[in-house]
């Protein structure tokens, strides 16, 4: 619905003008989305800058290959694309169990809370306590909505991304994080997705890996295992292409598109030892 102009009648249907009825409320609304969407905005690039501090260089080192299947480690991460990156510092922030037990997210709640805004707090409390990486089927969309349902679980979500839906098409599958920022849902970070000629065996796998997990512990819950084997959808991701004929990882595509490192991979190259 678009907005009416401030001589229109309101869109209420009492015969006011929208000024002397729902537009003081509606920018009202809007102030504090934007506002809201500005905090998300932060907190994922101070998400980022936290995470490349010296002190998880030693861990990055160590869970670079594990993410990406052996497909980058120190020596070559600068290689990796932005989106690469970014869904890699997704996983290490989120699902990745530090030697202390605890995520990093958990760490830069613990110690930037009180040096953010009250939205920013916010958003940073709630996102503690996401759920895993996951693998969401597109089951419709309509502009920047979309609905998306969890492979695995069947959990249905109206999720809003600002680019739409992408190239993915209804069925196929998006591999991403739902985070809440306000009164909606969006995707974490940028989304990796499986055409439908790649779906194949994933959920087998899944559940095969999750079998041997419960086996081992018996009181973990959904969520648990995916933290623990969320990377195996990358895997099953990066198999697939190879087997499509294409280029798993982008330093592997000749014709990659940019051609000079994106700044978020060229900073790792500190954390090579």
């Amino acid at each position: 619905m678009s907005k009416p102009g401030r001589n229109d009648l309101c869109y209420c249907g009492s015969g006011l003008k929208y000024k002397k009825c729902h537009m003081q409320e509606d920018q009202a609304v809007e102030k504090e989305r934007s506002l809201n969407e500005r905090a998300g905005n932060f907190i994922r690039r101070d998400l980022l800058k936290f995470a490349r501090d010296e002190r998880f260089a030693e861990e990055f080192a160590q869970t670079l290959a594990i993410y990406w299947d052996g497909y980058y480690d120190p020596s070559n991460a600068e290689q990796m694309s932005q989106p690469e990156a970014l869904r890699f510092f997704d996983w290490f922030l989120f699902d990745h169990e530090l030697p202390n037990g605890k995520r990093l997210i958990e760490i830069y709640a613990e110690e930037r809370m009180e040096e953010l805004s009250t939205a920013q707090q916010k958003i940073a409390a709630d996102w503690v306590h996401v759920g895993a990486g996951s693998l969401y089927e597109l089951t419709a969309y309509e502009g920047q909505l979309l609905q998306l349902r969890d492979y695995f679980t069947g959990e249905e979500s109206e999720v809003y991304e600002a680019g739409g839906r992408g190239n993915v098409e209804l069925g196929e599958l998006i591999i991403t994080r739902l985070v809440p920022v306000s009164d909606r849902i969006e995707l974490s970070t940028t989304a990796a997705y499986l055409p439908a000629a790649e779906i194949t065996d994933v959920k087998d796998k899944i559940e095969a890996a999750k079998a041997a997990y419960l086996a081992e512990h018996p009181d973990a819950s959904h969520t648990d295992f995916m933290r623990k084997h969320s990377h195996l959808l990358v895997h099953h991701a990066l198999l697939e292409a190879k087997n499509q004929g294409r280029p798993p990882v982008t330093r592997l595509d000749a014709n990659r598109p940019d051609t000079k490192t994106q700044k978020i991979a060229r900073g790792m190259a500190r954390f090579k030892r």
